[in-house]
């Protein structure tokens, strides 16, 4: 698997918790079918890396003073009560939700795709008319009248030439990957800085992270490290051993430092006015006229809306053909 920071879906956590507010009714409806798809994918298919967790959401404030969409859209979803909260915190909801472990996923998707006769080629293109010729040169283009291109480059169609989209932003975030299978919820804090654990089904856990928008620093900080580490042990103590609850904070800290796997840094492909999803037709000097589906500016809430975009391309490679 292609493991660099220039490549966004390797690096998240990732789970199942609304992006949208509560007034983007578009997003929301995408976020809720793709959940309803993914949980019976978790109930269904244990290859796809999907898992069943309890969710938590805490937020140290409520946008116009109103709870959260999903609070009353999931049907599990239960408020916390006002006493039960963290300090600094107005507002929780516990629900069913899910989490996916990100590297067995996207090996789960490759393989639906091998198994349809989909032939995956790595290339590096600099203007989106190329992409026609890699198919060409491969054998796989389409017998269509007009080839037509999906483009779902994320960040690549801020510089890739014929799209160059000077929306596009990158969200930087660092997270850390460490061992603590005793950590079972995925937990976020919705304030700043921004905090989450997101269990994996291995006994690993993702915990973050930072959120900082047009930043393109690709190391990490030891700062950021420490604080995600004292971050996470507030929100979710059973990332240290049940044995440790009589240490001190500190020791606690280093017991989980010493539990790290890898520190990550990711960018996510944020977009001012929102994703681009539209067909546009650009004409190329080998092959005429070629239809583009863009797809492409989903920020940090790429995996929990996924099918319903997929659906959405699928619909406007419809209308092309």
């Amino acid at each position: 698997m292609k493991m660099s920071s220039e490549w966004a879906s390797p690096w998240a956590g990732a789970h199942w918790r609304p992006w949208s507010s509560n007034d983007n009714f578009s997003l929301q409806e995408k976020e809720l079918s793709t959940f309803h798809e993914l949980m019976a994918l978790a109930e269904s298919n244990p290859e796809t890396g999907i898992n069943k967790v309890v969710g938590i959401d805490l937020f140290e404030s409520l946008d116009g003073g109103e709870k959260p969409w999903h609070a009353d859209a999931i049907s599990d979803a239960c408020e916390i009560a006002i006493e039960s909260l963290p300090d600094g915190v107005v507002y929780g909801v516990e629900y069913t939700t899910l989490v996916i472990d990100v590297p067995k996923y996207l090996v789960y998707l490759m393989n639906q795709l091998t198994a349809q006769g989909v032939r995956i080629v790595e290339r590096r293109i600099n203007d989106i008319s190329e992409a026609v010729e890699v198919a060409t040169e491969s054998g796989d283009a389409l017998q269509l009248p007009n080839p037509i291109v999906v483009n779902c480059t994320g960040l690549g169609s801020l510089v890739l030439g014929g799209v160059n989209d000077k929306k596009l932003y990158p969200i930087r975030g660092q997270t850390l990957l460490v061992r603590a299978p005793d950590a079972k919820r995925t937990i976020t804090r919705v304030g700043k800085p921004l905090g989450y654990v997101i269990p994996r089904c291995d006994g690993t856990v993702i915990i973050g992270g930072t959120a900082e928008r047009h930043s393109w620093d690709t190391l990490p900080s030891n700062v950021t490290t420490e604080t995600i580490l004292r971050g996470a042990l507030d929100l979710e103590p059973a990332l240290v051993a049940k044995d440790s609850a009589d240490l001190s904070v500190e020791d606690k800290v280093a017991d989980l430092q010493s539990r790290i796997i890898s520190v990550n840094v990711g960018f996510r492909p944020m977009r001012d006015g929102g994703v681009r999803l539209e067909n546009e037709v650009i004409t190329t000097n080998n092959h005429g006229n070629v239809q583009i589906v863009h797809c492409y500016g989903h920020g940090g809430f790429g995996y929990q809306s996924s099918l319903a975009y997929a659906k959405a391309v699928v619909e406007l490679v419809d209308l092309a053909v």
